[in-house]
């Protein structure tokens, strides 16, 4: 009878080892592999240690019991899952199946098996064969996370990566050296020389075992016990899955066995009723996504008619009619309103400052202009060794000083009574517009006060700290002493006037 060539290890190389399907297209017993899986979770032997064993009396248990178990104590198992795997054994054996294949990178984390999920960075498949008692096997994002949080009690963050390394651990009695799970990591990204150690033939290696290759699934399930227990376990002991190939040459797997055409044909057949279970939550997948479309759609045509005939409370007129913040709507001869697209963004123009007058002085008496003032003036008559250069830098105005706008007498200003904290920092919330420039903002006696008084300190503590200025230079009116507050810049805490060398 000719065999069928197996399918080489570039299949399993290549990018395509990854499930990919179209959305709601569900994932068949060929493209999971059931009949591989079923034989590997059915097997009965108790030849695997297992940390997590509830009885003292029976520490090994079967490969089923082992990663189930290994799922359960993942730090990322959420408590109504773990109540659930422990509630339901078949359930728990359906998810170790689907996380198996996350293990391997089979079932890859754009998947997701919630027909009701929403993100568009998820794509939905039913999986009828794994789905049968409960069809909640969340989506493979969090399958991902819950398996990397598999590690043993006493295990470091820092877990084995190669194939070597769990060996070693194993030949100085750390038994299992990792969990089963980080075993499967480990393999699983070391395929290619899993194969070359073990297999003896170049066209095959370790992640071939979970495609649908012309190898009866019965062999590739003993094989891959014999690679678990030749990891996990210690790798002198006696291997339980041998078979006279492996007895004979001491490293080697037991026999693959290939199939026929027809013999693989009959491999991982769909039963009746989970083609029409798969039909119908793919029907149920793409009904949810258009009505979630329309529903998405209608929502914003219903937000924007509401823009445009909705009822401002005020006039009553429509806020397609009612310029809106931030939007400037032009209007014909005959009002009707411009149509919202054909609307421009208003010109911003700068607040108009108001003239400041004495309290005296009556808006009657001359014309409010709109103009800039020029910077404060401060005047000392007794201090001549400031007046020189006090005209080329602004000081914090205090009382008992005179100053003075260039375009407006002194007299016109008068100082307004000190609010407290409190008042004056109500008055700025509800006088200043926070989205206002600096420039554009009202700056009362208040405010100057405020400002003046906090330069005042500043300059007090400059003036203390001041040094003398290094030897061989002087200030230009030739003193060479300590400066006093007079000579320091109110705004900066600089010196007012510059250092010349001799």
């Amino acid at each position: 009878m000719a065999a069928h060539k197996p399918t080489t290890s570039l299949y399993a190389r290549r990018k395509i080892f990854a499930i990919k399907h179209e959305e709601a297209e569900p994932l068949s017993r060929k493209d999971i592999q059931y009949d591989f899986l079923l034989e590997i979770f059915s097997n009965k032997e108790r030849v695997f240690t297992d940390p997590y064993a509830v009885s003292k009396e029976q520490p090994k248990s079967t490969f089923r019991d082992l990663y189930v178990h290994a799922l359960l104590q993942s730090t990322r198992c959420s408590r109504a899952l773990r109540e659930k795997m422990q509630d339901s054994p078949d359930f728990a054996t359906d998810f170790a199946m689907i996380s198996i294949l996350a293990n391997v990178g089979r079932v890859n984390t754009t998947m997701t098996f919630l027909p009701e999920m929403r993100t568009s960075l998820r794509t939905y498949h039913p999986v009828p064969a794994l789905q049968k008692n409960d069809g909640n096997l969340q989506d493979a994002p969090r399958i991902k996370n819950l398996l990397k949080a598999c590690q043993l009690k006493d295990e470091s963050d820092k877990q084995p990566a190669l194939p070597a390394e769990l060996l070693s651990l194993s030949a100085k009695g750390a038994v299992p050296p990792t969990s089963i799970v980080n075993v499967l990591f480990v393999l699983s990204n070391n395929f290619a020389n899993v194969a070359h150690d073990h297999f003896g033939r170049l066209d095959i290696d370790f992640l071939d075992l979970f495609l649908p290759v012309n190898i009866s699934s019965a062999s590739r399930a003993r094989v891959f016990l014999w690679l678990m227990y030749h990891y996990h376990e210690a790798s002198s002991s006696t291997n339980p899955f041998d078979d006279d190939q492996s007895r004979s040459h001491k490293g080697m797997v037991p026999t693959f066995v290939e199939l026929t055409p027809e013999a693989f044909e009959q491999e991982n057949v769909d039963t009746q009723e989970e083609k029409q279970w798969g039909e119908k939550m793919s029907n149920f997948r793409m009904d949810f996504l258009a009505n979630t479309a329309k529903n998405g759609e209608g929502d914003q045509e219903k937000e924007k008619k509401g823009n445009v005939k909705g009822k401002t409370k005020d006039k009553g007129v429509s806020t397609a009619e009612k310029p809106s913040k931030g939007k400037k709507r032009l209007h014909e001869a005959t009002d009707s309103p411009v149509p919202v697209d054909d609307v421009e963004p208003p010109i911003r123009e700068p607040k108009p400052r108001r003239r400041r007058v004495a309290r005296d002085h009556h808006p009657s008496d001359e014309p409010v202009t709109v103009h800039q003032p020029t910077p404060m003036r401060i005047q000392r008559a007794e201090s001549p060794r400031y007046s020189h250069s006090a005209s080329n830098h602004r000081a914090p105005r205090h009382r008992g000083a005179s100053a003075t706008y260039a375009h407006t007498p002194a007299s016109a200003y008068h100082y307004w009574p000190q609010r407290t904290l409190l008042q004056h920092a109500w008055h700025v919330i509800n006088t200043v517009d926070p989205l206002a420039d600096s420039d554009e903002e009202g700056v009362d006696e208040q405010s100057r006060y405020d400002y003046s008084t906090r330069l005042h300190v500043l300059q007090g503590i400059r003036s203390t700290q001041a040094q003398r200025p290094p030897q061989g230079y002087r200030h230009s009116n030739g003193s060479n002493g300590m400066q006093s507050h007079l000579d320091v810049d109110p705004r900066s805490g600089l010196h007012s006037r510059p250092l010349e060398a001799t």
